[in-house]
């Protein structure tokens, strides 16, 4: 049984990927916009603010974005407590430099003693922005709008959480998958 977090920069294929992981492994997936998009619309619309107005909204940084994550733990703690394996698809970005957020948030959820594998996908600048550009969400607008600031904040966050087992993956191109499967799965 294993944890898998993935994480990246929208754009980055982070989505695309852990699919793939899960359907090779036979584990639960786990995507945080699957799981909480439409509750984090309607909070946001309730609130006052747009459906997809995130990015430097303190309204959702602050009251909706934990409980947002709060709710993926606790699902995946549900299926690891159930001895089933989880790829867990989710950004991260406001938590990525706080180096004790994913051992608070898995204890908070009541996981099983294992340490979670990070996956960090990146993929080229050239390519993230014309996949945002290409699948055309409303949510990549601002990014869009401003990617100078986008890209230097977002295009490869350094992630750093302790007690983990942090891989990188470029998938600018077919990313080779074998290499991370094997150090999910050890002999198999």
């Amino acid at each position: 049984m294993f944890a898998l977090v993935v994480v990246g920069s929208a754009g980055s294929g982070k989505s695309t990927l852990a699919r793939e992981i899960a359907r090779r492994c036979g584990a639960a997936y786990l995507d945080k916009d699957a799981l909480a998009g439409p509750l984090v619309e309607v909070a946001l619309s309730t609130g006052g603010h747009g459906a997809d107005e995130r990015e430097g909204n303190s309204f959702y940084r602050d009251e909706v974005m934990p409980a947002e994550y709060a709710g993926l733990f606790a699902v995946a703690g549900d299926n690891l407590r159930l001895g089933l394996s989880v790829v867990i698809d989710a950004p991260f970005a406001a938590y990525l430099g706080d180096s004790g957020f994913l051992r608070s948030a898995t204890l908070a959820a009541q996981w099983p003693d294992l340490a979670p594998t990070v996956l960090r996908v990146a993929a080229s600048e050239g390519e993230t922005r014309r996949r945002l550009e290409s699948r055309g969400l409303d949510r990549d607008l601002v990014k869009l709008a401003d990617w100078d600031a986008f890209w230097s904040t977002w295009g490869l966050s350094p992630v750093l959480w302790t007690g983990v087992d942090l891989l990188d993956i470029d998938n600018s191109a077919v990313p080779e998958l074998d290499a991370v499967l094997e150090r999910l799965s050890p002999g198999a």
